[in-house]
């Protein structure tokens, strides 16, 4: 069963976060902040895929805070939305915050939803390597004492002990 992505908008403008909630709540759930210490507490308590921060707002801005976001909860995916098109505050959101994309104001709805659906993918797959990865590294005991079990088994049955190996055999041991 696939679960609506959890999408935590932080804006400090009610009316963006509004209209942003209205674009995204029927493919998404979301959470709404008006400022990164609401945002924070927001993310200390809910697991979030995917965070749409503004980049200007009082206090910290979208690209100090979603740097934060990284070290703190890396797996959300981060998107910086902004009315600005500063070359700086995109830069700075790239290298320093590992922004998944900028995008900018005003958007379009349809637009918007791309970003957020390819977010919530990228997660999505982020999250199935990390429990591959998880799922192989526990396996791979298990698989190896079968093996070895089965090595026994197939020694046993052909009497692998009484093989007469020629000198220099490259299994001669």
């Amino acid at each position: 069963m696939n679960r609506q992505p959890v999408v935590l908008v932080v804006d400090d403008e009610l009316r963006s976060q509004e209209a942003l909630r209205r674009t995204l709540e029927e493919e998404a759930q979301v959470i709404t902040a008006s400022s990164a210490d609401e945002a924070r507490r927001h993310l200390e308590r809910e697991f979030v895929d995917v965070i749409l921060c503004d980049q200007r707002m009082p206090g910290t801005d979208g690209v100090t805070f979603l740097k934060e976001a990284r070290d703190r909860w890396p797996d959300a995916v981060r998107i910086i939305i902004s009315g600005y098109a500063d070359a700086e505050d995109i830069i700075a959101g790239v290298n320093d915050a590992g922004i998944y994309q900028y995008l900018m104001k005003p958007w379009h709805p349809d637009n918007l939803l791309a970003s957020v659906r390819n977010a919530a993918r990228l997660r999505r797959l982020q999250q199935d390597d990390h429990d591959l990865a998880t799922e192989l590294r526990t396996a791979m005991p298990v698989l190896a004492t079968r093996v070895e079990a089965r090595r026994e088994v197939v020694r046993r049955r052909f009497d692998w002990g009484a093989l007469v190996r020629a000198a220099g055999s490259p299994l001669d041991a």
